[in-house]
């Protein structure tokens, strides 16, 4: 009697092509329709549930790979569709006009990142605490909902500064976001599972994914520290 391996959804290329699926849909629609509120709660709910599949059966790497698919993906569409569709792109992100004035006036005047690009210190540790706390008490839903929103906004920036050229697109890449994100990320991914697997144990996480922990808070204190440190630099390296 032959044995067959039991079939595991995650590791069916078709699940993935329905995540790409589902990315663009619930990316590019509303953002095309130019609808702020429903962007990130579509893109939310949709993320929440494919990387719920891998956690529910503490799928860890799995569940990076549907995070990390989902999220370079949604940057994509957002970066692409503000460069070649603006007037859409720019209702979908709120006071999206702001943000094209600020990075007009920090590349050409000489002065500072201001908000709604930068934001405040104390703005950036309240993302970090909410992060954890709703990602452990709603089982990621909040932490995907700040994702959404923070990959939105940068897709958004890349796109607005892609049409003035290569230099402009990677000053427009700022590389802080990019820790952050990536730092945040795989804390949602590490503070789902309780809920999802119904373990509770910190010492099985501390144990089993201690360079998770390590590296995503690593890469949120350095996203931290370069983003009130280097706008600057970053802005001359590239001739600004």
């Amino acid at each position: 009697m032959t044995n067959r391996r039991r079939y595991e959804l995650t590791e069916d290329p078709v699940f993935y092509i329905k995540l790409c699926i589902f990315c663009f849909l619930t990316t590019f629609l509303p953002a095309f329709l130019g609808q702020p509120n429903l962007l990130p709660i579509l893109q939310t709910v949709a993320l929440t549930v494919f990387v719920a599949i891998p956690l529910r059966r503490a799928k860890v790497s799995r569940g990076i790979l549907v995070v990390s698919l989902w999220l370079v993906l949604q940057f994509l569409i957002m970066a692409v569709g503000t460069a070649l569709l603006p007037r859409p792109f720019d209702r979908a992100i709120h006071d999206g006009f702001s943000y094209y004035e600020t990075l007009l006036l920090w590349l050409h005047s000489g002065g500072g990142l201001q908000e709604p690009v930068l934001a405040s210190p104390l703005a950036r540790f309240g993302e970090f605490i909410l992060v954890l706390l709703g990602s452990l008490l709603t089982a990621g839903l909040v932490g995907v909902w700040l994702l959404a929103r923070a990959v939105n906004e940068l897709g958004f920036v890349v796109g607005l500064m892609a049409p003035g050229g290569p230099a402009t697109l990677l000053v427009g890449m700022m590389p802080w976001r990019v820790m952050t994100i990536a730092g945040h990320a795989g804390l949602v991914i590490l503070l789902a599972q309780p809920l999802l697997t119904n373990s509770w144990n910190p010492a099985t996480y501390i144990g089993r994914h201690r360079r998770l922990i390590q590296s995503s808070i690593a890469l949120v204190a350095l996203g931290f520290v370069l983003e009130y440190t280097i706008p600057e630099l970053w802005k001359g390296v590239w001739g600004y």
